[in-house]
């Protein structure tokens, strides 16, 4: 069994004051049982007033972590706030980690990674939980893959790291207060671990828009649709840009990948030349389309959602990822969804919610079999 405790501070300029909010209301000598780990979420300037570090140092476990835009507990919600979720547990062991930078692609990082944390002759882990850095050339699949390969296929959850600036600067993961801007974190679950996973639907079913082809891409970077620079592509029938990403975040790019099979993309970053980073791969040769997505379809897809979660749940502790694209779209509304998972959720429940540069969560496929996969657009949750 695990136990979730959770703690919420806006002391951002404290750090001592910080460490004393956070730890009174998590009561460990109350509340902690044998092993324990940490997940941060925290508005960046929480690393640069050293709150991070001493609140890691403060702790008798491993904490990973990573920069959020929004964060909810029970009770409270926020921005320029940080948020700590606690595992803890008698007969759950856990191991955490932190990789070498994946600037350089994410295969053998998450490899050394996933060896330290499982050695070879270690039982194989029942989940992984991990807090990702957003990198330009290395995708959210990429890091699945990673995962994947190195571990054999543990189920993992998990999220990329966002920020409230919009030209997504001061993106970082952390482990024990230690803050990298390429570097991903892991944790290893071991023990009689049964995870319940949920996502809200996503609006690959709903192109709107003229459907066409990716001519020239390379992993997560697209450069051409259509023969045309993906800009002007883009501008030739109608979307506009804004000059950044989040102007695109309402208009999901639908891709249809060889098997038939439909994901969709959100935009990281415009680049200069006209080509436009996704935080999933769209690969050469795919179809195209893109959808609408709108403020309704957020709140009602997460209020149905996470009702009928609830109401199949054995367990009280939920870890929630919603992305980023979510809250862009509710534009001034931006809080409705985060009351939505305030209504939902009884006090029976213990759950944090952080928003995401790109959702990581396994579903099953035609077979029934749980596959690890890369998502935007969606809210997703792990109950224990």
């Amino acid at each position: 069994m695990i136990k979730m405790l959770v703690a919420y501070t806006n002391e951002i300029d404290d750090a001592d004051a910080a460490v004393s909010e956070v730890l009174g209301q998590l009561e460990p000598e109350r509340n902690l049982l044998n092993n324990s780990v940490g997940m941060a979420f925290f508005y960046s300037e929480f690393l640069e007033t050293g709150v991070v570090k001493a609140l890691s140092d403060a702790l008798p476990f491993d904490v990973i972590g990573c920069t959020t835009s929004n964060v909810a507990i029970p009770g409270v919600m926020g921005d320029t706030a940080l948020v700590l979720a606690v595992l803890t547990s008698d007969d759950v062991t856990f191991r955490a980690g932190m990789s070498e930078p994946m600037q350089g692609g994410a295969r053998e990082p998450v490899k050394e990674l996933y060896s330290r944390l499982a050695p070879p002759l270690y039982e194989k882990p029942a989940l992984l939980l991990t807090l990702a850095p957003v990198i330009q050339n290395v995708s959210g699949d990429d890091i699945i893959d990673a995962l994947d390969s190195a571990s054999g296929g543990v189920p993992v959850f998990g999220s990329l790291a966002f920020t409230h600036l919009s030209d997504f600067s001061g993106i970082y993961t952390s482990f024990n207060g230690e803050a990298s801007s390429g570097a991903l974190t892991l944790i290893a679950l071991y023990g009689d671990v049964k995870p319940e996973f949920f996502r809200t639907p996503t609006p690959e079913e709903r192109v709107v828009l003229n459907k066409a082809v990716i001519t020239r891409s390379v992993g997560n970077e697209v450069w051409e649709i259509n023969g045309q620079n993906t800009i002007d592509y883009l501008e030739s029938i109608g979307i506009g840009t804004q000059g950044n990403a989040a102007g695109m975040s309402s208009i999901p790019l639908v891709v249809t990948l060889k098997d038939g099979s439909r994901v969709v993309r959100s935009p990281y970053k415009i680049l200069d030349n006209g080509h436009i980073s996704f935080y999933g791969a769209a690969p050469e040769g795919s179809e195209v389309g893109f959808s609408n997505f709108e403020m309704d379809f957020v709140t009602t897809s997460a209020r149905d959602t996470l009702k009928a979660a609830a109401e199949n749940s054995e367990s009280g502790n939920i870890l929630l990822f919603s992305c980023a694209a979510r809250k862009w779209t509710l534009g001034a509304f931006f809080l409705d969804e985060m009351k939505e998972v305030a209504g939902c959720l009884d006090e029976s429940f213990k759950y944090q919610l952080a928003y995401s540069g790109g959702e990581i969560c396994p579903v099953r496929n035609d077979k029934g079999e749980l596959v690890n996969r890369f998502h935007n657009y969606t809210m997703i949750g792990c109950i224990f």
